[in-house]
């Protein structure tokens, strides 16, 4: 059989020492190509319109890509003083976030979950985000209230999703094709106006459906 072709990943960062290392461990990865190493915006750019990485490692002090399709999927590069670029990053469409200081097993496994299509924290980011939402998502009495709607099957996926568990893995808790769990996830990510998964587990933790560190990378 046939191996998966690589998942490409491109990595924009403004700090040469920490470009270096996460462009060094993505490339010494089994089942990864990295195919650019960018200290800027306008060489990320470049980069992304002619080599099409399936994921986007972006730091966040860079200026958001424009036009973006479905790919790449994109991961926020955070510090722990980026709590509010954060937010934002993950309402624009981030698919989630890593701490520049990320070990290179938890690097290695956010950048497959992406690629894969799913949120991904890293173990120390999941306890960022939980803070960061709870300090500065502002009220949104509306979603919220939509969740509280939600079935309590729909609950559990949910809580699923905000826990960062791929569609396998919430299949294989709540015993459930993984085929049904597809719909379950659009299905509540339709039901609580959000543009994609990502921001539908935001919600999860902001309604405390989900415990910092439970379902991490």
């Amino acid at each position: 059989m046939l191996a998966p072709p690589p998942v490409r990943v491109l990595v924009a960062e403004r700090d040469p020492a920490v470009l270096a290392r996460l462009s060094t461990m993505l490339d010494e990865a089994d089942g990864i190509e990295l195919v650019g190493a960018a200290p800027d915006a306008t060489t990320a750019r470049v980069t992304l319109r002619r080599r099409l990485p399936d994921v986007l490692l972006l730091d966040l002090r860079l200026s958001w890509p424009d036009a973006l399709t479905r790919r790449p999927a994109v991961v926020a590069l955070a510090t722990f003083d980026s709590d509010a670029g954060i937010l934002r990053a993950l309402r624009d469409g981030a698919a989630g976030f890593l701490l520049r200081t990320a070990r290179r097993r938890d690097l290695i496994k956010v950048v497959r979950l992406a690629a894969d299509g799913h949120v991904v924290l890293s173990p120390d980011a999941s306890r960022r985000w939980v803070a960061a939402a709870t300090r500065l998502s502002g009220p949104r009495d509306e979603r919220l209230a939509a969740v509280d709607r939600l079935s309590a099957r729909e609950t559990e996926v949910l809580a699923a999703v905000g826990a960062a568990l791929t569609n396998a893995e919430i299949a294989e808790r709540l015993e459930l094709p993984e085929s049904v769990v597809r719909e379950h996830v659009a299905r509540v990510v339709r039901k609580l106006g959000c543009a994609h998964r990502t921001a539908a587990g935001l919600l999860a933790y902001e309604r405390g459906l989900c415990r910092p560190g439970h379902g991490e990378a």
